[in-house]
């Protein structure tokens, strides 16, 4: 075990590999564990109960958290050690995209659901392909990103912290245009009301928008602080104080799963859909 006070991480050829300026919180690791562990089965619940099938990706991010910081957990005892560096690198980051694509899919549903594709920028059966593609993408570039360090290689250190950038920086960027356009249906639904709220004036749809809005908000938040984080590279204010995992990514992350499970879109879509069978 390496009990010093850091940096940690191997040392190549007479030159020491920085996988953490600190010691990883052991605590914090297991607490935020837990929380996203039940995160993840509350949100399994709400799919099984609700039939939310879109929400398969919320769930796949839950779980990427809970075992992204069980590696951070892990991480404390020999921050040196590459397995556990890897494992909550990887998880961790991939995990943001996951449930970005939950939210993608869920103004999708929305607007289909209250029949308001008109109000909708980008047509939507190719709104939702588009920013899940984007996710995807994300996704890739984070998991190679993340997965590189392995092999202990300055250079190969160097051109993953540039695929991890790359990626956070198109991730931004489509998140940056996901909330104009869901503030553009909020807005255009709420002056011009469709069939189904002229129908059922007491249907409240507006804070499912709200919640959409606010969780790219805090997903926003979240890219920004991590861009920060690989734009100063090693020794970097961000980098190096575990604060800002938990402050900028942990906790954003957790309020997403948190507000989706308040506020569940499939719970108004399946409001709008015993109007119809009333109808």
């Amino acid at each position: 075990m390496n009990t010093g006070d850091g940096p940690f991480g191997p040392v190549v050829n007479g030159t020491q590999i920085v996988f953490f300026e600190y010691r990883p919180n052991e605590a914090a690791g297991y607490a935020f564990l837990a929380l996203f562990g039940i995160a993840a089965l509350v949100h399994l619940f709400f799919i099984l109960q609700l039939r939310a099938w879109f929400c398969i990706a919320l769930f796949l991010g839950g779980i990427s958290e809970t075992f992204g910081y069980y590696g951070r957990a892990r991480a404390s005892k020999d921050p040196s050690q590459v397995g556990p560096f890897i494992q909550q690198n990887l998880l961790i980051l991939v995990a943001a995209p996951f449930l970005a694509a939950s939210i993608y899919m869920s103004l999708g549903r929305l607007t289909v659901g209250l029949g308001a594709q008109r109000h909708s920028v980008i047509s939507v059966r190719w709104m939702t392909k588009i920013y899940v593609l984007v996710d995807i993408g994300c996704i890739g570039s984070q998991f190679v990103g993340s997965i590189i360090p392995a092999s202990g290689d300055p250079d190969a250190i160097k051109n993953s912290r540039i695929i991890l950038i790359a990626g956070l920086i198109v991730q931004l960027s489509a998140l940056s245009l996901f909330i104009f356009t869901c503030w553009h249906v909020h807005t255009r639904v709420k002056r011009n009301p469709p069939d189904m709220l002229l129908e059922n004036p007491a249907l409240q749809w507006e804070k499912y928008f709200w919640a959409v809005e606010g969780m790219t908000g805090l997903m926003l938040i979240r890219s920004m602080v991590r861009s920060i984080e690989y734009l100063q590279g090693e020794g970097g204010f961000v980098i190096s104080h575990e604060v800002f995992i938990y402050l900028f990514d942990a906790v954003p992350m957790l309020l997403i799963m948190v507000i989706l499970a308040v506020v569940h879109p499939g719970r108004l879509i399946r409001q709008v859909r015993g109007f119809k069978a009333l109808q």
